[in-house]
């Protein structure tokens, strides 16, 4: 059975996947940030959270190692990875691959 990640990834979206850890200060600006990113786009992308400190296997796969980190995957595949905490970085970083 696929996880809601996996199904994610066969949407034909792009999927911008923010690693998080709940104990650290910046966790509640990417949630912010999140949202900010879901209203701007809507449902031209998919904008998700995973939390390292809970999700190891994940941030192990994805060799997550600082936090925030933010991944965009098209096609199933990455396609930038940036730790940023500028939501105008981002925005910009993963406009190019929103249609």
């Amino acid at each position: 059975m696929k996880n809601r990640f996996e199904k994610c990834l066969e949407s034909g979206k792009p999927v911008l996947l923010a690693f998080l850890h709940a104990g650290r200060q910046d966790a509640v600006k990417v949630k912010y940030d999140i949202e900010a990113l879901r209203k701007k786009y809507g449902d031209k992308a998919l904008f998700l959270m995973a939390d390292g400190s809970y999700n190891h296997p994940m941030a192990r796969k994805y060799k997550i190692d600082t936090y925030p980190t933010w991944v965009m995957f098209k096609g199933g595949e990455e396609v930038w990875r940036g730790s940023t905490k500028s939501l105008e970085t981002i925005d910009e970083s993963i406009n190019t691959f929103i249609d």
